[in-house]
């Protein structure tokens, strides 16, 4: 009887073992699997951060050429870490749209004082009067007679530089003219650009105009060509007339 429990004691030992064993080497499995199975994904994971790694590092690139072509046109730059730059910049776009304010209050002014002057009546003797007028018709008479050629566009500067692969800022300052601003307007119109955006500043004897254009980096020396002959083709040969003809042509009309 107890050799049969002895018996019967070693059996399920046996048993448990054997279950034991199996369960083992059914998790060893399971895990290798896991492995197996891992490895692939933890492979494409490891690739797609590489990618992220350097499209970020593109990223970063182009922003720091932007910010390149930003601090070129910008006059004044304090610093030249990024945020000084933007900075920089801000500031002097609200200063051009001050100045741009200033100059449209500069012109209504001016448009209704000479609104003001044609309504005053000024009394004077008879003699007066027609010579008064007398000079007034001179004077229109030698306006007219200038007026029929432009004032020519004098180049002082002209820039033109890329701001990333698709934007081209063009700086232009000239000599301050009588028409200057209309024909600059006439001039890149005439080329057809696609403008972004465009200022003017104005200053006491020049005139300082930026644009920023649609355009490839590759185009800018082909658009500086482009203007700088439009501006001949304003200017022309007719243009080039001295200040001494002018002053002849005006004793001419006194004259008649």
């Amino acid at each position: 009887m107890e050799k049969d429990s002895v018996e019967g004691t070693h059996y399920w030992e046996t048993m448990f073992l054997q279950a034991d064993e199996l369960d083992s080497n059914y998790l060893g499995e399971a895990f290798s699997a896991h492995y197996d199975l891992s490895s692939p994904v933890e492979k494409q994971s490891s690739m797609t951060t590489k990618n992220n790694i350097i499209s970020e590092r593109n990223r970063r690139k182009k922003l720091t050429e932007k910010l390149y072509a930003l601090r070129s046109v910008v006059p004044n730059i304090t610093k030249m870490d990024k945020e000084s730059i933007i900075r920089d910049a801000m500031e002097y776009i609200n200063k051009l749209h001050e100045e741009e304010k200033k100059i449209q209050a500069e012109i209504s002014d001016m448009e209704s004082a000479g609104s003001s002057s044609k309504s005053t009546v000024f009394e004077f003797d008879q003699e007066e009067i027609f010579k008064s007028k007398r000079i007034r018709t001179d004077q229109e008479r030698f306006h007219n007679f200038r007026g029929s050629r432009s004032s020519p566009i004098e180049v002082i500067q002209l820039r033109v530089s890329s701001m990333g692969e698709k934007t081209v800022i063009i700086s232009l300052t000239c000599s301050k003219r009588t028409d200057t601003m209309v024909k600059l307007n006439e001039m890149f119109e005439s080329l057809n650009l696609k403008i972004v955006t465009a200022n003017i500043t104005a200053f006491s004897d020049s005139i300082s105009k930026t644009i920023f254009i649609q355009a490839d980096e590759k185009e800018k020396d082909l658009l500086k060509i482009k203007i700088e002959t439009a501006i001949a083709a304003l200017n022309g040969p007719q243009n080039s007339i001295s200040s001494f003809e002018d002053k002849c042509s005006w004793d001419l009309l006194k004259t008649q």
